[in-house]
């Protein structure tokens, strides 16, 4: 004892105190600027030494001024052509970083190598708590098990039996705003798509999805359609990245947190309750067998885990089932919402290629007024037999992906293209610098030009000169949807949504710009316009009667 009190009089908090901040000090200025400096393997990387952005020379910022100024993917594009398909970087703290701009790379990550390179635990720690640890975020075996599960809900077969539910909330929206137009004074409305759109979307998913009526059209304030609305609001970027740099900043009791806490326990309190009423449904053998009406993703995912016998054979948890429901309501409306309301955008910026759309719809498929009267429906292989469609919204996806970066960390040291890639490595692959290359999409990569998509036999010699059409051999850096076994899985039920959507948006209505009016490009979870996306609306005058081709 008598060792122990003279020892504890000898300790001085001072003392104790500045050894602490020496070993902190020695600590930070290893990881900051030692390793990523002279140690790290990626310094052989090719990539720039300064930052352009960083005039003052504010320690540990590394490149990520350059990245937070520029527009998502310019500053990733623009070393992809400076310094070839693998590019090191620092990131925020001096993080040492790659991103990808070569096919082999891109397939070794993304493809035979893509379990080993699993999402960042950060970005899985704040997607989880809005949409559950579904099949977007989970790994290894359990997301071939989610995969694996999912896969017949998003066969091609139930997709195209699933185009009339679809249509009907798209057809809601549509003259929802032609009442808008027809009740005005001057002829057009300006309208914020923004809201109309998200609603629309959830409506959409809410039917196809669980065949569940969502009500966030017709019911003012729905409580689900606010929850994503505050969820999906555009926060400034200081908060956006405090939340995903600083660990349960989301738990500090500031005001947009709790509202986002608030929109989450909303959302989990929907997916309870379709998870009990899809389960009352089973119970009672309605709406889930083979030849009844429940042909919703949710009931063909249930109908099909009903069929596994135990969790060892691959048999969804009730947990698992909720993850699905979050996962598929909230990536299940928000990228869609996303990519028409640039879609709207881009026709209203495009005035020949609007009016080249819609009359390919009035010539295949006709006015959306009555069965009796359409003699060519609405239906799957309609919409994707229209070749001018189709490239627009491929070319859209091209020139603003709604997800524009994506991240993974290397699990495991590994070689990529003959580099040395060490283990927590954070890689990077930007839809949005791949998809405006000019070394692969040409010179005018940089311009909205759906030809590019489409049969060059269509063309004549003269107008195939100033068209690069897209081939095989480019579609590695056409990543929209990821590519590899942890591709979007609901890519082509986007895509026939954003169809129908445009049917029923643009048959009857014209879009311009609103004068002066500006916004930004906002890359959070996808690309959205901020503060929205304010558009003229008014009628199309259909001069002639619509004949529809036999």
């Amino acid at each position: 004892m008598a060792v122990i009190s003279t020892l504890a009089k000898s300790i001085k908090p001072a003392l104790i105190l500045k050894s602490f901040f020496t070993l902190l000090s020695t600590y930070l200025l290893y990881k900051t600027y030692l390793y990523p400096t002279f140690l790290s393997p990626l310094r052989r990387i090719p990539g720039p030494n300064t930052s352009k952005n960083n005039k003052y020379y504010i320690p540990f910022l590394g490149h990520f001024l350059d990245l937070l100024r520029e527009e998502p993917g310019k500053t990733y594009r623009d070393w992809i052509d400076q310094y070839g398909g693998i590019v090191a970087y620092k990131g925020l703290f001096n993080s040492p970083e790659v991103v990808l701009g070569d096919p082999k790379a891109i397939y070794h990550v993304f493809s035979t190598h893509a379990y080993d390179y699993p999402k960042p635990e950060r970005t899985i720690r704040l997607l989880s708590q809005v949409i559950g640890k579904g099949v977007l975020l989970v790994e290894g075996d359990v997301h071939r098990k989610q995969r694996k599960m999912l896969n017949p809900a998003f066969s091609h077969k139930h997709i195209k039996e699933m185009v009339s539910t679809m249509a009907t909330p798209a057809e809601m929206l549509g003259r929802m705003w032609e009442e808008r137009v027809d009740v005005s004074e001057d002829g057009y409305v300006e309208i914020d798509i923004v809201p109309d759109l998200g609603a629309c979307t959830l409506d959409i998913i809410g039917q196809a999805g669980f065949g569940y009526d969502f009500q966030a059209l017709t019911v003012p304030n729905n409580e689900l359609s606010h929850a994503y609305r505050q969820l999906f609001v555009s926060n400034s970027r200081m908060i956006q990245l405090l939340r995903f740099f600083v660990p349960y900043y989301v738990d500090i009791p500031f005001k947009h947190n709790r509202i986002r806490k608030q929109s989450a326990r909303t959302i989990d309190k929907v997916t309870t309750r379709i998870i009990q009423e899809k389960r009352a449904q089973i119970v009672e053998g309605k709406g889930l067998g083979e030849e009844g009406d429940g042909k919703d993703l949710m009931s063909i995912l249930i109908r099909a885990n009903e069929q596994v016998g135990t969790l060892d054979d691959g048999k969804l948890t009730d947990t698992e089932l909720k993850a699905q429901i979050m996962t598929f309501m909230a990536a299940g409306h928000e990228t869609t919402s996303a990519t028409v309301t640039w879609m709207l955008h881009i026709f209203s910026t495009h005035p020949e290629v609007q009016r080249k759309v819609r009359q390919e719809l009035l010539d295949h498929i006709g006015l959306p007024t009555t069965s009796e009267t359409n003699t060519c429906p609405l239906s799957y292989d309609t919409l994707n037999a229209l070749p001018y469609l189709g490239a627009c919204v491929k070319e859209l996806l091209r020139f603003i992906p709604p997800v524009p970066t994506t991240s993974r960390v290397a699990a495991k040291d590994d070689t990529i293209l003959g580099y040395d890639i060490p283990k927590g490595t954070r890689i990077i692959l930007s839809a949005a610098a791949l998809h405006k290359l000019k070394s692969v999409y040409g010179d005018d990569a940089e311009e909205f030009k759906p030809e590019r998509w489409m049969d060059p036999s269509l063309f004549s010699e003269e107008e195939k000169e100033s068209i690069k059409f897209v081939t095989p051999d480019m579609t590695w850096a056409y990543v929209p949807f990821l590519t590899g076994p942890r591709n979007c899985i609901g890519s082509k039920f986007a895509t026939i949504e954003t169809k129908i959507l445009l049917y029923y948006l643009l048959i009857n209505l014209e879009y311009a710009p609103v004068p002066g009016f500006e916004f930004s490009r906002s890359a959070s979870v996808t690309m959205k316009p901020y503060p929205g996306m304010r558009l003229i609306v008014k009628r199309v005058q259909h001069e002639v009667p619509v004949v529809v081709e036999a």
